[in-house]
């Protein structure tokens, strides 16, 4: 068992304001050979953030959303820490499902008369152009 955890966002921190981790690798390098685990805490998609994962070699759990959810890969702790699965992670759901937070939207839209556009209401186009963000980025933030 580590004696240590970094937990980390991304942007700002692993990555500069060009979504670069070139400047982090030096300290992402001495984490894995000290075997600490790096989890990262971000308001990025799951679909976001395993780019970073697969790119980096990172195998650590990770939360996602602001906390909306913590994934944590299947076994890595040798037992079971939550009934629901999803592609390889055992998940622990902390906030409301992206489809119930779409339905109550609608409804005060509908009760306000206020229009709200979310990511689910707009083209990958239409993200990356407001976001500033590459379409392939919008496509993942645009993915659960």
């Amino acid at each position: 068992m580590p004696s240590f955890v970094v937990f980390t966002d991304i942007d700002g921190t692993i990555v500069d304001e060009n979504y670069s981790y070139k400047g982090a690798l030096p300290a992402l390098k001495l984490l894995k050979r000290k075997k600490i685990p790096l989890v990262f805490c971000t308001s990025k998609t799951r679909a976001e953030i395993e780019v970073y994962r697969d790119e980096l070699g990172i195998k650590d759990p990770f939360i996602s959303e602001n906390g909306g959810a913590i994934f944590i890969p299947v076994g890595i702790f040798g037992k079971t820490v939550s009934e629901k699965i999803t592609n390889g992670y055992e998940v622990i759901e902390l906030g409301v499902p992206y489809g119930k937070l779409r339905e109550i939207l609608k409804r005060v839209s509908n009760l306000t008369g206020c229009k709200i556009t979310g990511f689910g209401d707009m083209s990958v186009e239409e993200i990356s152009k407001d976001s500033g963000i590459s379409l392939k980025d919008a496509e993942l933030a645009k993915r659960s």
